[in-house]
């Protein structure tokens, strides 16, 4: 996966002022976190809504990725306080997931 990956998983969390970024695409995953995790919230158990809702995070706000008009993944961001997301939220985090798309070997 390409480093720039990583960067734009960091940085849904940081611009949307969540707790952790999940992306998740091709059988592969990303985890970002503002802090520390517990051991057992792992990408994919926090790619489960109802895990991450279990694990007590109360807010997420999520977008598919595109390729060549099929859905290969989705880029989630999520946080332990209850918080509804705007229309800029969303606008913000479809920006994020279609960088990933660019390049010469798009997410990988």
């Amino acid at each position: 996966m390409r480093p720039e990956v990583s960067r734009i998983v960091r940085a849904a969390v940081a611009l949307l002022r969540c707790d952790v970024a999940v992306l998740h695409t091709d059988g592969h995953m990303v985890l970002a976190a503002a802090d520390g995790l517990r051991a057992e919230e792992t990408a994919r158990r926090l790619a489960d809504p109802i895990e991450a809702l279990a694990l007590g995070y109360r807010s997420q706000l999520s977008v598919p990725l595109w390729r060549d008009g099929h859905r290969v993944g989705a880029l989630a961001v999520l946080g332990r306080n209850e918080r509804a997301f705007d229309d800029a939220d969303i606008a913000l985090l479809r920006a994020l997931a279609a960088r990933l798309n660019r390049g010469p070997r798009s997410i990988h």
